[in-house]
């Protein structure tokens, strides 16, 4: 009993720790601030380009390199889970009307959240 009660307790404390889904990742209060710094609802924005809003997506993009710590955490979350679900193409030919410096940076963001390889699943990001 006192295993699973120990088992139960790191596992709730994993996933509190962690914000996994779209929805906790884009409520991230550091994330969120400083959005609302640059005049962004970040919920909001998330939510738009989750429905394949390519205007809100480029706004997700242009925030990468305004963000730290753990929003910028969540961010990366954000980003990965974006790509994941609107697919690579939707995704990279709205990033390609981007800098090249900010396009960079969006895959830096990638990079850091899926922690491992990432560009053979999606080749055009």
């Amino acid at each position: 009993m006192t295993r699973l009660v120990i088992g139960l307790t790191l596992f709730l404390a994993t996933v509190a720790l962690r914000a996994d889904t779209l929805k906790d990742a884009s409520n991230w209060p550091d994330l969120v601030y400083s959005a609302k710094q640059r005049r962004i609802d970040y919920p909001a924005t998330v939510a738009r380009a989750r429905h394949g809003d390519v205007a809100a997506l480029a706004i997700l993009f242009r925030h990468t390199p305004h963000t730290d710590g753990s929003g910028a955490d969540s961010h990366c979350v954000v980003l990965r889970q974006l790509l994941q679900i609107l697919g690579d193409q939707k995704f990279s030919s709205t990033l390609r009307h981007e800098p090249a410096p900010l396009r960079s940076k969006v895959t830096e963001a990638l990079d850091f959240d899926f922690a491992h390889p990432w560009q053979k699943e999606f080749p055009l990001t």
